[in-house]
């Protein structure tokens, strides 16, 4: 089965990796690779998924990292469960085939207890641990008639269960009553008291004596149970909701609106995206793993050269900034002491006017990759460092940006314009 899913996936997209250019790399990995040929994540067994998401994975990160079918570590900038992350979470929003899995695995145990029409109910289902407890966080129910809800799982106490309210009392019941008891059940005769073997402490006692108060003051009704997903505004099941909520408690990303919610070619937004992560191969990181590098800006020859000092503290760039401005008659601050690009752009953006707005947001991701290519220019091609050229090279690319549909670009660059 690995044998064939492997097979499936190389021959319906490796083939197509040299073909393709930088330009595309971000996007396809989202679209055409994770549509290949897979086998389906809720029937497959456990060991077998496993290898499945391995060669998945693989793929995935040759096809990123370098165009191939593998790459070693040397290729691959960034973890790869970091890319896996969605975009407001810091990631490239690639598809994580495990995650899907248990996503599609929780919408079994969804349906089994929501549709007794299925044809697979009564079945026994096995679900991890982890599946389990996934589900259990993510669910609560609203009392109806009892019938359905089980008394000792399932949060039907203001949205809490036994479990959470009475963990003392919950560790004196045994395991197939805490499955099979309903509140109907528990409630005709208190017959829920009867579950609770093994010697009881204070604790227990007094947990005993809580519960029992709560069951003296429940009414049931004759409407069914209903079990709602606490992901979703409708209450039901979705796999991208249960997916999306593998992901919960994650730190978030400041940067991903000003680097994805704007005008520019893929390609920028990626360097942006590794730049915002210190992924790029300046001399201060050329010097933590050991390698070659120069020992001071090549721009500007005074300071180390980081991230920070390339896009915002070289004195070339930050003339880089001023002409660049001024030239498209922006009236936003050159960035000076903000911590990071971002924070210049909020703040420049709160002094721009609204109509100018996704001018400057491309003008923040133009300056500093031109910066870059120039930077690069001068290690790899010997040039000299230039502001002459690097501003006629910004505003040739400019020029391109607004040809090529950038929305805030062709307002503040119209073609009746004498730039020079």
């Amino acid at each position: 089965l690995c044998e064939e899913s492997t097979a499936a996936l190389q021959n319906s997209q490796v083939v197509f990796i040299s073909k393709l250019t930088a330009d595309h790399m971000v996007e396809l990995d989202n679209t055409t690779l994770y549509d290949a040929p897979e086998i389906p994540m809720d029937t497959c067994r456990s060991d077998v998924v496993i290898s499945i998401e391995q060669v998945q994975k693989m793929l995935q990160r040759g096809f990123l990292w370098a165009g191939r079918a593998a790459a070693n570590g040397g290729h691959c900038h960034v973890n790869w469960s970091r890319v896996c992350r969605p975009i407001e979470l810091g990631g490239l929003g690639v598809r994580d085939l495990k995650r899907d899995g248990l996503a599609l695995r929780l919408r079994w145990l969804w349906f089994s207890r929501t549709d007794p029409e299925r044809a697979w109910q009564g079945l026994d289902l096995q679900f991890s641990p982890t599946e389990r407890a996934l589900f259990w966080a993510s669910t609560f129910t609203i009392l109806g008639n009892g019938l359905s809800a089980l008394l000792w799982e399932d949060r039907w106490i203001g949205g809490r269960s036994v479990r959470e309210l009475m963990p003392n009392l919950y560790g004196c019941i045994p395991k197939r009553r805490r499955t099979t008891r309903t509140v109907a059940d528990g409630l005709n005769g208190n017959s829920w008291a009867r579950d609770i073997q093994g010697n009881l402490g204070l604790h227990e006692i007094g947990q005993y004596l809580q519960l029992w108060q709560i069951m003296q003051r429940t009414e049931l009704s004759t409407a069914p149970d209903k079990l709602i997903w606490r992901w979703t505004a409708s209450g039901s099941y979705s796999a991208q909701s249960c997916y999306t909520a593998t992901f919960h408690g994650a730190t978030a990303c400041h940067s991903w609106k000003l680097i994805w919610k704007c005008w520019a070619p893929p390609r920028v937004k990626f360097f942006h995206w590794l730049a915002n992560q210190d992924r790029c191969w300046t001399a201060e990181r050329l010097a933590r793993h050991g390698l070659q590098h120069h020992p001071r800006c090549l721009l500007c020859d005074q300071q180390p050269e980081t991230v920070r000092h390339l896009m915002l503290e070289c004195p070339l760039t930050r003339q880089a900034w001023h002409e660049t401005l001024a030239w498209l008659r922006i009236p936003a601050p050159i960035p000076s002491q903000e911590p990071s690009l971002t924070d210049w752009w909020r703040q420049a953006n709160e002094d721009t006017p609204p109509t100018l707005r996704k001018a400057l947001k491309s003008v923040a991701l133009l300056v500093p990759w031109m910066v870059w290519k120039h930077r690069n220019s001068c290690v790899f091609d010997n040039a000299m460092p230039s502001l002459n050229t690097l501003l006629d090279s910004i505003r040739d690319e400019a020029r391109s940006w607004a040809a090529a549909a950038a929305p805030g670009l062709r307002l503040v660059l119209p073609q009746t314009w004498d730039v020079h």
